[in-house]
């Protein structure tokens, strides 16, 4: 596995290297459906979605670890109703268990989970975990593009591409109620380095933000860490993008815009983001 692959890789591996809690369901009701929410806690952080309706439900974001699947898998059967589909927007894996399923992925994450990078990485995780994750690569029902929209029992799905760059997922519009990205926004930690590769993501993190903002969305979802977010957080995250954006401009190098950017936000968690940022930008 070259280095590229292996930084990402490891990079995936630390998104918590805090004391975590445990693994935990929360639920969020609007008028047209419920949406679940389960926060693994896992060593990777993953987070997974069900939005269920009258009828039917959608499972988004898969879990990957099996003792998470299995409890994911038995909440989802507690509720009583068939999956009508499984949406991957990042996370490809973890699918074995719903063979009866309609699994839906968008092109680019098809296409990317069939490079050298992605199978580089699900034989690093494979031996990194000793097997206690699900990496197969499932065959999916449905390669859709990032564009693609649909109903289910009532409730609207719009995937959009991201702004990111180098990002093959995609945002998912909930209908018009709530706002999926791969990292949902926080008024308590630095931004994650996984999110900030180089100058470019700065702007590409700004473009999603401003779109959700000015949708009006008040709940916003992530694949990792608790999962969930609020305007304020979205509204923090914004002003906390244009000042980094702001700093890396007048900061000589790396040292000096991680100090300028701890003298604007002295309480925020994730140092180890911070300065792996700075590197990321100053490289």
């Amino acid at each position: 596995m070259n280095k590229v692959i292996l930084s990402v890789a490891l990079s995936a591996i630390s998104f918590f290297s805090f004391a975590q809690p445990s693994a935990q369901f929360s639920t969020d009701k609007f008028e047209n459906f419920t949406l679940h929410t389960y926060a693994s806690f896992d060593p990777m952080a993953d987070v997974s979605f069900i939005v269920e309706t009258d009828k039917k439900l959608v499972v988004i974001e898969p879990q990957v670890f099996t003792n998470n699947i299995e409890e994911f898998v038995q909440y989802t059967q507690q509720l009583g109703k068939p999956i009508e589909k499984v949406l991957v927007s990042f996370h490809a894996l973890g699918l074995k268990v719903y063979e009866n399923e309609d699994k839906v992925i968008p092109r680019p994450m098809e296409a990317f989970m069939q490079s050298e990078a992605a199978k580089g990485m699900i034989e690093f995780f494979g031996k990194k975990y000793n097997n206690s994750i699900d990496t197969e690569v499932v065959k999916f029902d449905e390669v859709v593009e990032a564009t693609t929209m649909f109903n289910v029992d009532g409730v609207s799905y719009r995937l959009e591409p991201t702004s990111m760059p180098g990002m093959p997922g995609v945002n998912i519009a909930i209908d018009d109620k709530v706002y999926y990205q791969h990292f949902s926004p926080s008024k308590e930690f630095h931004a994650s380095y996984h999110m900030i590769k180089k100058k470019a993501s700065i702007d590409g993190a700004l473009m999603d933000l401003a779109k959700a903002k000015q949708a009006g969305y008040t709940l916003l979802l992530g694949s990792h860490g608790f999962g969930k977010a609020t305007a304020a957080d979205l509204d923090f995250q914004i002003t906390y993008f244009k000042k980094m954006k702001q700093l890396v401009a007048d900061s000589a190098d790396a040292e000096i815009f991680v100090k300028n950017m701890n003298t604007e936000y002295p309480d925020l968690q994730g140092q180890e983001d911070l300065t792996i940022i700075a590197k990321n930008l100053y490289q």
